[in-house]
């Protein structure tokens, strides 16, 4: 990290350049690896071995996207915790450390030139602490034990838990947005362009399948043996992510363009590198509501993903094992589903098949809210809902790959991510405060209320869509 950010370009506006470069110009045609990406060349042997690479450390990094929000607030709820202080735990810090961190974690990386690329230096750098401070987590309870036997005995035990529980997992989501910000971008960079379909339909069916494994044969054991389940997931995404990042090599990139220095008082220069960005990304409406209801999206789902395990085992008397075979089992049947996703999404656009799951969504909470009442009817809706998720999840990047500028991508993939992380600072914690007021049930009339508000957006997305010119001439609006 210390070299990336030594090496990096010195410009002062960095928001006024114009769009990063990409990767070098490639060389002369290599007949025996006519497969390139700047100047990357490949056979199809190395294409397959380089997304190989990528997807081992994405699937072993989903992991630790399923496994924190899972454990973290039965161990918050074991020591007391509120459900509207796991809901700003789990939820709203995340978010508001994004909304700062991944507009300047993506404007920096894509300026950072060295020997190892712009991208791998900063996931070499956080890996090892992101492994930490997450084998921590996984041992709070000994951890809480220890410290009020031999530090702090008067204290409430409990109290003393929120905390270590608090500032263990705030360090564990610093580094693990730097890697959550930079990872995805390396695909655009590594990956030949005209196999990313493809790479991503295999990226997203490692994923179902690493989800079927965690969900089949981890999550049993969670409650139970918590540190060990945590220790042996954080050593296995070490060693996999680092052998990604040693084995993934990324090409050589012309320098960022010389950008014009802004002229005033220097206190004043942020305030305009700001206002640019912004004007930038939020004059149309059109990216405004594109971003609005990917943000209601996201957030329609904070309540289930926080609290679907405690509904399932505190209200439905289920247990932990039976919870994670319906999660399994709908990662199995998602599978086939995300192959004919992508179908769809090559016949009929990806917007088309995105806003078409949000009315899915909706009918599956209706039906959840009234039919749920054991372990078969949870199971039922359970498999349901994450095949509509999938769907939701798969076509998603696609729509911004659709209608993002292609020149500023990563600036308007960064802008999102921010009107996502701003409506999830208030959704986790006041998704909490309903839980608290109306009970885990409540879980599907959130995800409905949002659902419908995101789908109503990404419509209006759709007509403005149209009017641009559709899936055969469309062209996205000035930005400048």
């Amino acid at each position: 990290m210390n070299d990336a950010i030594l090496t990096m370009e010195a410009a002062d506006d960095p928001l006024k350049a114009e769009a990063v470069p990409g990767p070098c110009p490639p060389a002369a045609s290599d007949p025996k690896r006519p497969y390139t990406v700047g100047t990357l060349r490949y056979s199809l042997g190395e294409v397959i071995v380089v997304s190989a690479w990528v997807i081992l450390g994405g699937t072993v990094f989903g992991m630790l996207g399923s496994l924190v929000p899972t454990l973290l607030p039965l161990t918050l709820e074991h020591f007391g915790a509120s459900g509207a202080l796991i809901g700003l735990v789990v939820g709203s810090v995340p978010a508001a450390m994004n909304f700062v961190m991944n507009p300047i974690l993506s404007t920096a990386s894509d300026r950072t030139r060295t020997r190892r690329g712009r991208r791998i230096p900063y996931l070499l750098f956080a890996t090892p602490f992101v492994t930490f401070f997450l084998i921590l987590i996984g041992w709070i309870s000994p951890i809480t034990g220890y410290v009020h036997a031999n530090l702090f005995p008067e204290a409430d035990i409990n109290t003393l838990g929120v905390l270590l529980i608090c500032i263990f997992s705030v360090v564990f989501q610093f580094f693990n947005l730097i890697v959550g910000s930079i990872y995805y971008y390396i695909f655009a960079d590594v990956i030949p362009h005209r196999f990313i379909g493809r790479f991503m339909a295999a990226l997203n069916l490692a994923g179902t399948a690493g989800g079927f494994l965690f969900n089949f044969f981890v999550m049993p054991y969670i409650i139970d043996y918590a540190p060990a389940v945590f220790t042996g997931i954080g050593l296995l995404y070490l060693v996999c992510f680092l052998l990604m990042c040693f084995f993934v090599k990324e090409g050589e990139y012309p320098p960022p363009k010389a950008v014009r220095r802004p002229e005033g008082p220097l206190l004043k220069r942020p305030a305009e590198w700001i206002g640019i960005y912004f004007r930038q990304c939020y004059r149309h409406w059109f990216f405004t509501f594109l971003f609005l209801g990917t943000a209601l999206n996201n957030a329609s789902t904070v309540c289930r993903s926080t609290f679907n395990l405690l509904f399932a085992t505190r209200e439905l008397q289920m247990t932990a094992g039976q919870f994670g075979k319906v999660m399994a089992a709908g990662a199995v049947v998602s599978a086939g589903v995300v192959v004919l996703t992508g179908f769809l999404m090559d016949r009929l656009h990806p917007l088309r098949v995105f806003v078409a799951s949000g009315v899915i969504v909706v009918a599956a909470n209706v039906w959840g809210y009234f039919g749920v009442v054991d372990y078969p009817t949870f199971f039922v809706v359970g498999i349901a809902i994450s095949v509509v998720y999938a769907v939701q999840f798969v076509s998603n990047g696609p729509v911004f790959i659709e209608l993002f500028p292609p020149d500023k991508f990563g600036q308007f993939s960064s802008a999102n991510a921010m009107m996502n992380s701003i409506l999830l600072i208030f959704a986790n914690y006041f998704g909490g405060v309903a839980i608290d007021r109306f009970g885990y049930r409540f879980i599907f009339i959130w995800d409905t209320i949002f659902t419908v508000a995101a789908t109503l957006a990404l419509l209006f997305v759709y007509v403005r869509w149209k009017q641009l010119g559709g899936p055969r001439h469309y062209a996205p609006p000035p930005t400048d």
